[in-house]
């Protein structure tokens, strides 16, 4: 398999979140299918500390998050249930975490995670 499709593969759980998005504005559905996603992908293949890279990313995602809307007000959100942020946001973040750690791995070091 050339090393387009195999990064195409890895980065295709992301489309789980943005399916859930088109059909669903409910932040608390939303944030329980990420984490429904998180899980999946962790239960299919666990590398070592990846439970680290997605606090990082959720803990970046609320810094990230809440910091522009409380500090900067450079984004807001009609409905927020964590500090004006939806609850979701900063789970994606570490989604987003883990799924770039494991694209990213696999361009640069040219072989499987």
């Amino acid at each position: 398999m050339n090393k387009f499709l195999k990064v195409l593969l890895k980065a295709l759980p992301l489309a789980g979140p943005m399916i859930v998005f088109i059909f669903t504005k409910n932040e608390y559905l939303i944030a329980l299918s990420i984490i429904l996603f998180i899980t999946i992908i962790l239960k299919v293949k666990y590398y070592k500390n990846e439970w680290i890279i997605l606090l990082v990313g959720i803990v970046c995602g609320i810094i990230g998050e809440v910091g522009g809307d409380l500090i900067y007000k450079m984004q807001s959100w009609e409905s927020g249930s964590f500090f004006g942020v939806p609850i979701w946001l900063p789970l994606f973040w570490g989604y987003i975490f883990l799924l770039t750690r494991r694209v990213g791995n696999l361009i640069v070091k040219n072989k499987e995670n």
